[in-house]
């Protein structure tokens, strides 16, 4: 199990998502958590290096528990996502080749997709904050 934190961040009904420069599926701004730290800072830290930007008031929203992406047959994901205020506009940094916002459709389109961010999805799909 790989317990990881994401941020879940919409704007105009598209979903905030990023690319590692090693990866080929977009996902949700976010990674490991470190020792001693809480999930919320966690959130703030990685947010901070792949986006260069801060975050201001982390909520939980929800979490999610998946198959992991790139992480080899039966590896599993457990996600709490987290909903918070931009401090700034987000830009690729460190290891994120690039980010991209998307619909639920525009997503399943993509080659390689992250069977986790498929659920974060449909539930933003189902409480009408993104496009299908």
């Amino acid at each position: 199990m790989i317990t990881v934190v994401g941020l879940v961040h919409v704007e105009a009904g598209r979903l905030l998502v990023v690319r590692s420069r090693n990866k080929k599926a977009f996902y949700l701004p976010g990674g490991k958590i470190e020792p001693g730290e809480s999930p919320a800072e966690a959130l703030v830290r990685e947010v901070r290096e792949e986006l260069g930007i801060g975050l201001a008031r982390p909520e939980v929203l929800k979490r999610y528990v998946a198959p992991a992406y790139g992480e080899g047959e039966g590896a599993m994901v457990d996600m709490t996502c987290f909903t918070a205020s931009l401090l700034g506009t987000p830009a690729p940094t460190s290891e994120i080749a690039e980010l991209t916002y998307v619909t639920r459709d525009e997503y399943r389109a993509h080659v390689e997709t992250a069977p986790a961010i498929h659920e974060v999805l449909d539930d933003l799909v189902a409480s009408g904050r993104v496009r299908p």
